[in-house]
């Protein structure tokens, strides 16, 4: 029974960094257009880096307040969502869907 709890659990592990791997690869190369950001994530990474590290958290409070927009003391989902882009109908605007396959289908 242990022979066979460890081989799932090595299953598994192995799934979770092929598709880690995966999603890395699918992921849009230099100079492409990046889907916005978490606010939440921007306001406690001060400098940007893509780590939030100790100094950071140790100012989430004061970086959070930020998000804050009505000053009410609270923070809802709304305060909390990417900004949409123009036209308000998500980050590349009205009737943007991204690029298109090509016509052959590869």
């Amino acid at each position: 029974m242990k022979r066979i709890s460890k081989s799932l659990i090595a299953a598994a592990v192995v799934v979770a960094a092929i598709s880690l791997v995966a999603q890395d690869a699918s992921s849009p190369g230099e100079g492409a257009p990046r889907r916005p950001g978490s606010p939440l994530v921007a306001a406690l990474d001060s400098n940007q880096d893509g780590v939030i590290d100790a100094t950071e958290i140790a100012n989430a409070p004061k970086a959070l307040l930020t998000l804050d927009k009505n000053g009410d003391g609270q923070l809802t989902a709304d305060e909390l969502r990417p900004a949409r882009g123009p036209g308000g109908q998500g980050p590349g605007g009205p009737g943007h869907r991204g690029p298109r396959p090509p016509a052959d289908g590869q």
